[in-house]
């Protein structure tokens, strides 16, 4: 075979090279076929059916692989409930493909729209699979990562410190999604749907200047759609996956929104909560520049280094006589003043910067942008919640380091469906 294709494309070097690893891969394609079936038949010989299952025969199947599709033949049982090939869940098939195929599919598609990630396996490795058909792995395996990551063990070593922390982001959805909800439209209808986001990372050491430093792909995320009372529970266990029940201190960063407020009193009590220290900043502009824009760059600048010394309160007291001097009503004033007056135990950023701890949420909002928008909010896109969930569940733990990690438990799930010893160490 390599003869004639090294003579026919000879004079050009960047053709010669594609046809030959498409040759190899082929080739590759042709001694997979009698080791998978080899594997298939050991396992078929070793089996033993459960009560109630009789053998019926041997059944042949087109089984995807990354080499391309090849054939598998195997025992077929008929059961009370339903019929079962052993050796496909020994093998941990997806369907008709192989759990490599199927888990580098997801993995691409966690990564890009269907299209591209369907383009780029082929470019990248001459594996040819239908758009369609890896949305449809995405959609039917996704679901089963929520219930593997709330079987994860609780690490017993303690950890420093542990912040936590959420936000939301707003990704755009079909019509269908929409029907009822408010929104930001002149018509008052809605073009997104919120998704909550929640991170959770480490510290153990400061530098040499005594700024916090978060622990190397120490960060973990969680997504959802659901009610912030439903995302709180989500976010909980994450931080319970992450030591932080054995933590010697819980910080939870948070931009003042009120539903993250509530998830931070009811699931984080014992933490110190801090506002985001960029949050606070932004409003001392808005504020300094309602009461009077003549002033405002000094006004600003002197109340955000009071801010760093713990003074909030001397902010809130000089800015109150300013706005009782104008003698208007200003609503962003009122707006501004009252935030700060429910949050300034939240803002001692003097003693949490000598603390060496963070004081910005650069975390979570970095997290809004690399793992909701990259994947969800690219042009062109309308979701449903589905199918959006389904994608969001394989970024998170693909941006938790958890994803090899799944797939070797989802190897030991297929195969414990044949009571058989745990295939993937």
């Amino acid at each position: 075979m390599l003869k004639p294709l090294l003579s026919a494309q000879a004079e050009n070097l960047l053709d010669l090279e594609v046809h030959f690893r498409n040759a190899l891969i082929q080739a590759g394609g042709r001694l997979f076929e009698p080791l998978l079936q080899k594997r298939a038949d050991q396992i078929d010989q070793a089996y033993s059916p459960k009560q109630g299952y009789q053998f019926i025969g041997r059944r042949t199947r087109g089984v995807d692989t990354l080499f391309g599709s090849v054939s598998l033949t195997r025992d077929y049982y008929l059961g009370p409930e339903a019929g079962h090939c052993p050796a496909d869940a020994a093998l941990g098939l997806e369907g008709s493909a192989t759990p490599a195929l199927a888990r580098v599919a997801c993995r691409a598609a966690a990564q890009q729209p269907f299209g591209a990630a369907s383009r780029d396996l082929a470019e990248y490795g001459a594996i040819h699979v239908d758009e369609r058909q890896i949305q449809r792995w995405v959609g039917r395996i996704s679901p089963d990562i929520e219930p593997w990551l709330e079987g994860l063990p609780q690490p017993s070593a303690p950890t420093p410190i542990v912040y936590v922390s959420c936000d939301g982001t707003g990704t755009p959805m079909r019509k269908s999604e929409l029907q009822g909800r408010k929104g930001k439209q002149p018509d008052g209808t809605a073009k997104t749907r919120e998704v909550k986001l929640g991170a959770v990372f480490t510290q153990h050491r400061v530098d040499d200047e005594g700024h916090p430093v978060r622990d190397h792909e120490s960060t973990t995320y969680v997504g959802s759609y659901r009610s912030a009372d439903s995302f709180a529970l989500l976010l909980r266990q994450e931080a319970r996956r992450r030591s932080v029940g054995s933590a010697e201190q819980v910080v939870f960063l948070s931009d003042g929104a009120a539903w993250a407020e509530a998830i931070g009193e009811s699931c984080f009590a014992g933490a110190v909560s801090i506002l985001d220290y960029y949050h606070a900043c932004e409003r001392i502009h808005e504020l300094a520049e309602a009461l009077g824009p003549e002033q405002s760059v000094k006004r600003a600048s002197r109340w955000k280094k009071l801010l760093l010394k713990d003074k909030i309160a001397a902010v809130i007291a000089e800015a109150q006589t300013l706005y009782t001097e104008t003698g208007l009503q200003i609503v962003i004033v009122d707006e501004n003043l009252g935030f700060f007056r429910r949050h300034q135990q939240r803002m001692l950023y003097g003693t949490y910067r000598n603390n060496g701890w963070f004081i910005g949420s650069g975390v979570i909002e970095a997290g809004c942008r690399t793992v909701v928008g990259k994947r969800l909010k690219q042009s062109g896109m309308f979701w449903s919640e589905p199918g959006a969930t389904g994608v969001l569940n394989f970024r998170t733990i693909l941006l938790s380091q958890r994803f090899d990690q799944f797939w070797k438990h989802r190897a030991n799930a297929h195969a414990a469906r044949n009571d058989a010893l745990s295939l993937a160490a």
